[in-house]
């Protein structure tokens, strides 16, 4: 019997949530704000090499852009010397990073559960049989994995930080928050930099800190305030606590859309995909829950085995017991837009769409 696993594992958290609403504590899920970020804002990078990415042969990402046109480059004189080459720019992404998780599951621990969890179900790509329990159990444990991803590209954005052209450099800029807006400062300067930068769209803001209490400030506003003020919905939040300990205390980025992205990677696909019988490797769509009931599905990497005997020491101690054993793995990478997108002439040259900022707050009830 084929069933969609994906489907089942979405039904499976949103049954287990019944019990406990959101405050159930198999499935909650520390905020993972950069890593859902990235999946709720994927990068549309024309990849050159992705037919070889999609059959698990290439470890990096590889691509191609154009520079901009510059004022230096224009002519006042009607002639045949004007240069016509565009200008390309060439950068790969790799995959830094490898994190997995394991589970284990006997035949007398499963025989305790409800039929339905012993149920023989297939899913991934290609095909595997493992009982639904082993299933929901992954489900219920992915907690740990996000969190190890989510560290691993909070780090690497650490260093990816883009020139904001207000400062003319990458160092975080402290902006002070108030409750009402200020000129040259807070809101105001943080969507003026957004368009001095010429970022289009709305702002994905990521971190930890003053900028969500301003924000929660914001939404409690139901009216104009003294200053004939409302609420600022100018901008889409994404609290990661994780990132008060990689980034800093009230530190976030910005983020234009497309500029940041998760670089995701397979490697059991096409002829890496293995079935010995005891042990199969596929790729398993697993849904997680990020933040705020939002529900999301990452493809992983996936090795079932099965242990057919119970295997016992000299001592006549069972060591291994007979039963089902899982892994989860992930490789994966974070892109940036490369910070040399623009020509060295250009008034953007360095900015790569993510700035780095400290909040701060005034007075006026924050």
């Amino acid at each position: 019997m084929s069933i969609n696993l994906t489907a089942v594992g979405k039904s499976i958290v949103k049954n287990f949530s019944l019990i406990t609403q959101e405050n159930d504590p198999q499935l909650k899920i520390i905020p993972v704000g950069f890593l859902q970020m990235l999946l709720e804002n994927p990068v549309t990078t024309q990849i050159s090499n992705l037919a070889e990415i999609q059959t698990g042969h290439e470890t990096e990402v590889k691509f191609r852009y154009l520079k901009r046109g510059v004022e230096s480059e224009v002519t006042d004189r009607d002639d045949c010397e004007t240069p016509l080459k565009p200008i390309w720019g060439t950068s790969t992404i790799k995959r830094p990073f490898f994190s997995k998780i394991g589970l284990a599951i006997t035949n007398e621990e499963m025989r305790q559960w409800e039929a339905l969890g012993s149920q023989q179900v297939t899913a991934g790509s290609p095909q595997a049989r493992m009982m639904l329990g082993l299933y929901t159990a992954l489900v219920v444990r992915i907690n740990g994995l996000l969190q190890k991803m989510d560290a691993d590209l909070l780090s690497q954005q650490a260093t990816a930080w883009g020139v904001n052209v207000v400062s003319g450099n990458a160092n975080a800029q402290v902006i002070n928050l108030a409750n009402s807006p200020e000129m040259g400062d807070g809101i105001v300067k943080l969507l003026r930099d957004f368009q001095k930068n010429e970022q289009v769209g709305v702002p994905l803001i990521v971190g930890n800190g003053k900028v969500f209490d301003y924000n929660l400030v914001q939404r409690l506003k139901v009216a104009a305030d003294a200053g004939g003020f409302g609420a600022n919905p100018t901008y889409k939040t994404y609290e990661d606590f994780r990132s008060a300990g990689i980034w800093g205390e009230n530190h976030f980025g910005v983020f234009a859309r497309g500029s940041a992205g998760l670089v995701d990677f397979n490697k059991n696909v096409a002829g890496f995909a293995n079935d010995v019988g005891t042990s199969v490797e596929f790729t398993l769509p697993v849904p997680v829950m990020l933040a705020g009931g939002v529900l999301s599905s990452l493809v992983f990497d996936a090795q079932l085995l099965y242990n057919k005997c119970n295997v016992f020491d000299e001592d006549n101690n069972l060591v291994e017991a007979k039963g089902w054993g899982i892994t989860l793995s992930k490789s994966y990478g974070l892109f940036n837009a490369p910070a040399d997108m623009y020509q060295a002439e250009d008034r953007l040259y360095g900015v790569n769409g993510s700035f780095h900022y400290i909040a701060d707050t005034i007075s006026q009830g924050i």
